[in-house]
């Protein structure tokens, strides 16, 4: 992805503060655009049904279904098995300079998510859906399955040169759904039909997009899942981190003391549901600062190193770009912490007012404070990740992703059974636990990187 990194390094260097916000915004859409304009449309959309349509119960029905579309799609079903399996296979393909196997590989994926996911998702949702119409599971059966194709096409698009493209898509399509939800926000299916038609447009745009970047005279390949080569650890990382994201989620919804039925088989819970997706559009800035910093300034001295050490440089040259590498390294984390510290300061002291614009009982103040506290170090874990990913640490990322989802899921148990007080802290504690191990271990991997690069083997 270091291509659209030095496109967006272009922009800044006019170094103007409109420059600084541009770029900045470009990066939160390119690193967490999927699900980071889905949860503002989600609550714009029930804020336009409530106070237009004053219909809770749609409004309601139509939230649940779609982030129950996220969570199937990054959890449950095969797209977020699949995303980093096929980023590595596409980077690797594109440091070969072999970008005719980029396209067929996409559809490929495509293709496995489609089939795999109508046998998956097609009995479960006639489940959870047993006393709807015919119609209404086949739009959330659709809905399934169009965010899951959004979120693999996500994984291209975010690293297109053609990047205003990508983040223009994504604004028109979601302005789509919500204008439609603005005159037909009483209905909960013609909510779904319009939610479905944007994503599968979104869809249908990225998609040309890929296809204009990649030409390929093959349309379809499965090398990719080919047993031997096959990145099974990457897709194990990418399933449990995922998995550890939600599960707290899931054990709040069925959980007899804080979840409750609202359509079908379909649970949700009133104390946690909103203050953790508010938490969540809290970390937007540190996930530009993220994306901004980890593809210029680290992918910069991280292919100076590698190149430096294939090209038969000298030791000081190697050394030089390892200790940028570390600088780097420092860099991002002390920046994310600093930004998030005062994003976190200003909604600490904003956040009554929001909270009764949207009318949210106070009540869930303290949860929100405790759970904002847990995004922020969702966000510190997922740079450590990121780093672990970038020189290749598979086994230690599948160790932490893993120990992620069981801390995650054990403590949010035992908070829920120490009473409400207690909410939020196991999803914040299990973060905390599993971030200082990750430090740990990428301060260490890449004080040694030179050391592992040259003397380990594989």
């Amino acid at each position: 992805m270091a291509g659209i990194g030095f496109e967006l390094e272009k922009s800044l260097k006019k170094d103007s503060l409109f420059s600084y916000i541009k770029v900045y915004g470009y990066s939160a859409i390119l690193s967490a655009g999927a699900w980071m304009v889905s949860i503002i449309s989600i609550i714009l959309i029930g804020y336009i049904s409530l106070n237009l349509h004053q219909n809770i119960q749609e409004t309601t029905q139509f939230q649940l279904i779609i982030t129950y579309a996220f969570m199937f799609s990054s959890s449950f079903m095969l797209s977020g098995f699949l995303q980093l399996p096929l980023t590595r296979f596409i980077a690797d393909r594109v440091y070969e300079k072999r970008f005719e196997e980029v396209l067929p590989a996409y559809f490929a994926t495509i293709f496995i998510i489609l089939g795999a996911g109508l046998f998956i998702m097609t009995p479960l949702t006639f489940y959870l859906l047993p006393e709807q119409s015919l119609i209404f599971k086949i739009l959330a059966l659709n809905i399934f399955m169009v965010v899951s194709l959004v979120w693999i096409a996500n994984v291209l698009a975010s690293s297109l040169k053609r990047y205003r493209t990508v983040v223009f898509s994504y604004f028109i399509t979601y302005l789509f759904i919500i204008i439609l939800a603005y005159f037909y926000g009483e209905n909960t299916i013609l909510l779904m039909g319009a939610f479905f038609i944007g994503n599968f447009i979104l869809f249908t745009i990225l998609t040309m997009l890929i296809v204009k970047e990649y030409p390929s005279k093959k349309l379809i390949c499965f090398d990719i899942f080919k047993i031997k080569t096959f990145y099974w650890r990457l897709a194990l990382a990418g399933f449990f981190y995922n998995l550890g994201v939600w599960i707290d989620k899931i054990i709040f919804w069925y959980h007899p003391m804080t979840g409750y039925t609202v359509i079908g088989n379909l649970k949700a819970s009133i104390v946690y549901d909103l203050p953790i997706f508010l938490a969540y559009l809290a970390i937007i800035p540190g996930m530009a600062i993220f994306f901004y910093r980890l593809e210029v300034d680290f992918t910069r001295s991280f292919q100076g190193f590698f190149n430096s050490i294939t090209e038969g440089k000298p030791l000081s040259t190697i050394e030089y770009y390892k200790n940028a590498m570390n600088s780097n390294v420092r860099t991002i984390i002390k920046e994310i912490i600093i930004i998030q510290a005062i994003i976190n300061i200003l909604l600490y002291n904003s956040i009554p007012y929001i909270f009764e614009k949207l009318y949210i009982p106070n009540l869930y103040l303290d949860l929100f404070y405790v759970l904002l506290i847990g995004a922020t170090l969702q966000l510190c874990f997922m740079t450590m990740l990121a780093l672990l990913f970038y020189i290749d640490k598979r086994i230690e990322t599948l160790i932490l992703s893993v120990l992620f989802f069981v801390l995650n899921a054990v403590f949010t148990y035992i908070s829920i059974g120490l009473g409400p007080e207690y909410f939020g802290y196991g999803y914040a504690v299990s973060l905390l636990i599993v971030f200082i191990i990750a430090l740990v271990i990428v301060r260490e991997k890449f004080w040694r990187i030179d050391y592992e690069t040259f003397m380990l083997q594989k």
